[in-house]
């Protein structure tokens, strides 16, 4: 667990954690008063009940964090933004009635101490509980307390008019060995997790609040069969979003959230637990991508897992913004380059299965596809013999381009960069049909054949043909003309700016792993889920040709399995399938430094660590 200190770009109002993972969790945080009790109504309506709830500031305005859950209980109670008189008042009535104190956190608002809190009717032990106590007063209660056989449930610590104070719980009950910490700053608190962690302990509780400019934290450890549990503390609002994407995606679900006010910001410690990986199948994955990442100096990496077709593992490792320290997560969208072939060439089969477009069709010349808006130039007869079939399999005798300024120009369009090429003395190296040469060439020809025979821009093809009949969104788009990047975009390292509008059918769609591992899942001839393309046209796809051995149409075959990789620049990328049902997505946002031939390293590495995992969860995340 690290502590960050940083200063992040994106920010979200809301979380919700209602996932597939558990369908029974939701979380929010950065709500208003009217916002947390909007969602109290609306959820505890349809059979939740708060696990977690804290209350704090964010420019001084007051907010919540909570965690619900769908389960029965006993019957139970929560208020929030109480004073000490009006929290007193509801403890002493809450009590007379047989409610016992579950959570409770104070915060400071306006420099008056307020507080939110949880009743249920639920069994135990003798129980007491006090708020408003100075650092002294807690230690004194905790050690008379500890005396007489209370064991301290929940603590929740707050700043008023610059002082510290505590409320907390305790119940007369035996159980674990719990260990309690308070006032300690966020290197003192590393030091004991990282200690209480090695003997046994699970961190239960961990509350944040800011003295005079430093973040201090209040905890409870517990020795206990807890399932996988992790936390992170001191998490920027700012970044709190990618944190939760990385741990959802491993399996976790949220028990505890904290939040407070530090550094100007809302910062949060939260604490998830995970029955659906182990820590040592995670700890597989993790050892091959951050070693493979430590090698080559890869600054950041998303990776994708699906088993048979249902996706079951996704995480985020480094940065997407390392000036920021914003952290990858997997909904950070990025360029995948080649991969891009594999997009357009599910293009051209849908053409044909709408029989628009025949594999030996002409493209140039006499009833070429382009005839009417490109007339071949004097000398270059052989350009009328390319075909449909020899431009998907990279055997058109084409030159591959992309390094010429007109594909940098934000103000230059298709039509100028098909005039530069057909201007060129070296477009055609080889007679068509007779090498196989890769070519973007031959793959940015075929983008202009979609629009021709669709009547739509690429992208809107794309889109509505492949794209949305497969179930991915808009997560998954073709880049900026100005080389720029969108918002949920990461940074590439260095910073490149090629028109990708231009780029579109061999190297400029943009994409989270997860929407590849989605898209390939839809093409790849499996039942399961169902292909957005026939059986025959799956053939089609998939068939390499004597000149192109080992190459479809967009697609690298190896007998059943597919796979493309893509890369410029900073941009590396993998799609591939790896047997057992398994595929996977890779994406980085910087080159690694020495791994040529198609950066096989990555692919051979990484899928070997997922490979390894015992056993995989059979729900689908997507």
């Amino acid at each position: 667990m690290k502590k960050r200190f940083e200063k992040i770009i994106l920010l979200f109002s809301l979380l919700c954690f209602a996932g597939t993972i558990s369908g029974q969790i939701v979380a929010r945080h950065l709500m208003t008063p009217a916002q947390y009790q909007t969602e109290f109504s609306n959820l505890s309506s349809k059979g939740y009940r708060i696990i977690s709830l804290c209350g704090y500031t964010k420019d001084g305005q007051e907010r919540y964090a909570a965690i619900w859950n769908k389960a029965s209980g006993p019957a139970w109670s929560a208020k929030h933004a109480m004073t000490a008189a009006q929290y007193q008042q509801s403890f002493t009535e809450m009590s007379k009635n047989g409610y016992r104190l579950r959570i409770i956190s104070g915060y400071a608002v306006g420099g008056q101490a307020k507080f939110a809190a949880v009743w249920d009717k639920g069994s135990g032990g003798a129980w007491t509980a006090k708020h408003n106590m100075t650092a002294a007063q807690y230690q004194q209660t905790f050690t008379e307390n500890s005396n007489n056989g209370y064991r301290l449930q929940y603590i929740s610590g707050y700043v008023v008019g610059g002082n510290e104070f505590f409320t907390a719980i305790w119940e007369k009950t035996t159980g674990p060995a719990t260990i309690a910490k308070h006032n300690m700053t966020a290197a003192q608190y590393q030091q004991y997790f990282n200690e209480y962690g090695g003997q046994g302990y699970s961190v239960k509780v961990v509350s944040g609040y800011e003295k005079s400019g430093t973040d201090l934290y209040a905890a409870i450890w517990e020795k206990s069969n807890m399932p996988l549990t992790a936390a992170r503390h001191g998490i920027q609002g700012s970044n709190y979003q990618n944190v939760y994407d990385n741990m959802y995606y491993q399996g976790y679900v949220p028990v505890y959230v904290n939040g407070y006010a530090g550094d100007g910001a809302d910062k949060y410690n939260v604490i998830w637990q995970n029955t659906n990986m182990s820590g040592a199948d995670i700890g597989k994955i993790d050892a091959a991508v951050n070693s493979y990442m430590t090698i080559q100096g890869v600054t950041g990496l998303s990776l994708a897992v699906t088993k048979n077709g249902k996706l079951v593992f996704a995480k985020g490792y480094g940065y997407a913004n390392p000036s920021t320290y914003e952290e990858l997560c997997p909904n950070h969208s990025m360029r995948i380059m080649s991969i891009s072939k594999s997009v357009t060439g599910a293009g051209i089969m849908k053409l044909m299965e709408a029989n628009k477009i025949s594999m030996n069709q002409k493209v140039f010349g006499p009833r070429g596809i382009l005839s009417s808006q490109y007339a071949t130039p004097s000398g270059k007869s052989k350009l009328n013999d390319i075909t449909i079939s020899q431009l998907l399999h990279h055997t058109a005798g084409l030159r591959t381009c992309n390094g010429e300024s007109v594909f940098w120009d934000k103000n230059k369009s298709k039509d100028d960069v098909m005039k530069m090429l057909l201007a060129s003395s070296d477009l055609l190296q080889y007679d068509p049909g007779t090498k196989s040469v890769y070519s973007n060439t031959g793959y940015f020809i075929l983008s202009m054949v979609i629009e021709k025979l669709s009547g739509q821009s690429y992208e809107n093809y794309i889109r509505s043909k492949v794209l949305t009949p497969s179930g991915v969104g808009n997560t998954m788009y073709v880049g900026l003309g100005s080389g720029g990047i969108k918002a949920d975009e990461v940074h590439y390292i260095p910073d490149e700016k090629p028109n990708m509008q231009l780029w579109d059918g061999f190297g400029g769609w943009v994409a989270r792993p997860i929407d590849l591992v989605k898209f390939l899942g839809r093409v790849d001839g499996s039942p399961t889920p169902p292909d957005i393309i026939t059986a025959a046209t799956h053939d089609t796809l998939t068939s390499d040709t004597p000149k192109s051995p080992g190459y479809g149409c967009g697609w690298g075959v190896s007998g059943d399995r597919q796979n493309h990789n893509g890369a410029h620049g900073p941009s590396r990328s993998w799609l591939a399938e790896i047997g057992d049902g398994l595929s996977i997505a890779i994406i980085t946002n910087k080159a690694p430094s020495n791994d040529p031939e198609g950066h096989g390293k990555m692919l051979n590495e990484i899928s070997a660590g997922v490979k390894s995992v015992s056993a995989f969860p059979n729900y689908n995340l997507f």
